[in-house]
């Protein structure tokens, strides 16, 4: 490489005390670059040294770092193009993820619409195995010992990713909700069933909510509803639940061998919204408990002509609130 100096090379701007005259560059960087990976290679080393006494840089566990270790700045608009530090944490791997998602080890297909789907959001969507000795206590009315600590095992390696909020898998992770809040930091929506409450001061005094579930005398005789906010008075007289535990192919899907036909699913799905509108010619509005029936919840909507929320309408709700952006438009 040439280091002859270029007299024709015009600078890149006449503003000498503010911009590098890019001949005095070209004329001294060949010179300096032996100098300059010197000091590069140095500092490196030190830093290496600094790290580990062995030259090298050890993987850190999260469960050992301090949860108290985490930044702050979760909010805070940062790249890498503004002029400050941007933070990091030890533990912590990925980033830009805003929601997580506690799930399952279920032998179950997770078709579009499901939360297990990563395809059903518009967004990232961080998941995070919980190891469960028995998936179905999930179901128990009474929370589990170590159903709870798998479940807070998950969302604390979510908290340590970043995530702004936590997500539940399955509407019956109701019955975990104060169990699990209470030992994370992180907001932690477990259930559908947390839509409950706001449902039903919608409506008028007159107007009830249909909720469909996979088990109708579990939830109704469950503390899930309860644990979300939904008041014992307004569970006994505005809150009318129907089950699709009995239907065929819906009992298959849950028995989670690994197989369903969605097409028969949906048509269980639509029987037992039949069943729920049957039952009380007051519902208004209806809710879609079990992630399950989220994928057919525009085929209930075309059905009753009435407004549907599922587990994906509060995800996408909780979303919008942690990740808001600046409207733009004209007055």
């Amino acid at each position: 490489m040439s280091t002859d100096y270029d007299p024709e090379l015009p600078p890149d701007d006449t503003d000498t005390g503010t911009v590098i005259d890019r001949r005095e560059f070209m004329g001294t960087a060949a010179v300096g670059a032996a100098a300059f990976s010197a000091s590069v290679i140095a500092s490196s080393s030190q830093a290496t040294a600094q790290t580990a006494a062995d030259g090298t840089i050890p993987t850190v566990d999260w469960k050992t770092v301090d949860p108290g270790s985490r930044g702050n700045d979760l909010y805070a608009p940062q790249s890498g193009f503004n002029n400050t530090d941007v933070t990091w944490w030890p533990g912590r791997n990925v980033s830009g993820l805003t929601v997580g998602l506690i799930q399952f080890q279920a032998n179950l297909p997770m078709i579009p619409g499901n939360m297990g789907n990563a395809t059903t959001f518009d967004f990232p969507m961080l998941y995070r195995e919980m190891n469960a000795e028995n998936v179905l206590d999930v179901m128990a009315t009474t929370p589990v010992e170590q159903f709870t600590d798998a479940c807070v095992e998950a969302a604390q390696w979510l908290e340590m990713q970043g995530v702004r909020a936590i997500m539940g898998n399955c509407g019956f992770f109701g019955h975990y909700q104060i169990a699990v809040q209470e030992r994370i930091n992180t907001p932690f929506f477990s259930s559908s069933l947390m839509m409950l409450p706001m449902m039903v001061r919608s409506l008028p005094g007159n107007k009830k909510v249909g909720v469909l579930t996979a088990n109708g005398p579990l939830l109704r005789e469950g503390p899930a509803m309860e644990n979300c906010g939904l008041s014992p008075d307004d569970k006994a007289n505005r809150v009318v639940v129907e089950g699709c535990e009995d239907d065929i192919e819906f009992a298959r899907a849950m028995a989670v061998q690994g197989a369903y036909n969605p097409v028969k699913f949906e048509q269980d799905v639509l029987t037992g919204i039949k069943r729920l509108l049957a039952k009380d010619p007051d519902i208004g509005v209806i809710l879609l408990e079990c992630t399950e029936l989220s994928p057919h919840a525009h085929a209930v909507q075309r059905l009753v002509n009435m407004p549907v929320w599922d587990y994906t309408s509060l995800t996408n709700w909780i979303h919008a609130g942690c990740a808001r952006r600046p409207f733009s438009g004209h007055v």
